[in-house]
């Protein structure tokens, strides 16, 4: 396969997970309050263990950029949409580093690939809930022990469901993470 043709289908590639991601985040996914599931992390982390870190880190750059200029993002200032919706989601890609390249998938680094991924997705919102949200702090509940317990359990529920959902695919379609271009 030239490397043209390559090009083409990992571009097609991030821009459907991406597009699929940006479409799944416009499901409710509220919890409680500012608590969610947000299981639109899941295509953006299988690109990643399918293609690695730059092209789930670029799928999560083009969602990010998607939900702002649709407007389905929630910005009160710049810097706090950049945080939340640049720098959080390409941290997906991060999933990418335990990237698997045969059909002999083991479930123990795409655990710790989604973890990970997660982990350092849902600190950035931590680091945003303590900076930009802290007037929606639970009454008696400081900027920090709010964001953290609010992103916390969203990064966990995320993490596990994402976990659940892929867990399946290892199972069902392994293929689904060994690109046909490899």
């Amino acid at each position: 396969m030239s490397n043209s043709n390559f090009n083409i289908r990992l571009l097609t590639e991030i821009a459907f997970m991406a597009a699929l991601a940006f479409v799944i985040s416009l499901i409710p996914n509220t919890v409680y309050g500012w608590i969610i599931v947000e299981i639109a992390c899941i295509p953006i982390l299988l690109l990643s263990l399918r293609r690695g870190v730059f092209a789930g880190a670029i799928g999560g750059l083009v969602w990010g950029i998607l939900s702002i200029i649709t407007g389905h993002a929630y910005i009160l200032v710049l810097s706090q949409g950049f945080l939340e919706y640049i720098i959080a989601p390409v941290l997906l890609g991060l999933a990418g580093f335990f990237r698997q390249k045969t059909l002999n998938l083991k479930f123990i680094p795409i655990i710790l690939g989604i973890f990970i991924a997660v982990l350092a997705k849902y600190f950035i919102h931590f680091i945003a809930g303590v900076i930009f949200w802290s007037q929606y702090a639970w009454k008696g509940w400081g900027a920090v022990a709010y964001s953290l317990a609010v992103n916390g359990i969203s990064g966990l529920l995320t993490a596990l469901a994402a976990i659940i959902i892929l867990s399946i695919f290892v199972k069902k379609f392994p293929k689904s993470f060994i690109p046909k271009s490899n």
